[in-house]
């Protein structure tokens, strides 16, 4: 096999991937239809409960959107009572986005229901190995998402050895 054609079948495989990964997002919101929330809002929402209080500025860097959009998106938390939003006391140029009780809790909800369908749904179709290989992935894909260097979080084969 040439070259060529070594990158032909790696494409169509990640083309394959994009697909797996449309299907499973998919599947992942039907289990969240009895929330208001968008899912810019519940990612805004886990880095706040993750990093605490952030400028409006840091969660555009986080989602990776313009500062327009994030302006959207805690405007619309603020509108539903989900976070506060004050004078950064370092800058005062800047606003300090908090979270508030009910984002907090909003956010624990559907953190548990996610995870409570998502542990039914592997423990029913997948195998030991294949949910070893999925929380494998997740790292993986967590790690090209935030373009963190690979050597800082590669995962050897020892230790897939070991899982």
């Amino acid at each position: 096999m040439n070259v060529g054609e070594g990158r032909s079948k790696a494409r169509d495989e990640i083309d394959v991937l994009w697909d797996d990964l449309g299907a499973f997002v998919r599947r992942l919101r039907t289990k969240r239809n009895d929330h208001k929330l968008t899912p810019s809002q519940i990612q805004a929402l886990g880095h706040l409960d993750r990093q605490g209080p952030s400028t409006a500025k840091e969660l555009a860097k986080f989602e990776r959107v313009t500062p327009q959009s994030i302006a959207k998106t805690v405007a619309a938390l603020e509108e539903q009572g989900m976070v506060t939003r004050r004078a950064d006391p370092s800058d005062g140029r800047a606003v300090l986005v908090t979270m508030t009780e009910l984002g907090t809790s909003t956010l624990h909800e559907d953190r548990t229901k996610r995870t409570e369908w998502l542990a039914e749904v592997i423990d029913a179709e997948c195998t030991e190995a294949e949910r070893d290989l999925l929380l494998i992935a997740g790292r993986i894909l967590r790690r090209l998402g935030q373009g963190e260097s690979p050597a800082s979080t590669s995962i050897s084969e020892e230790s897939l050895m070991n899982s």
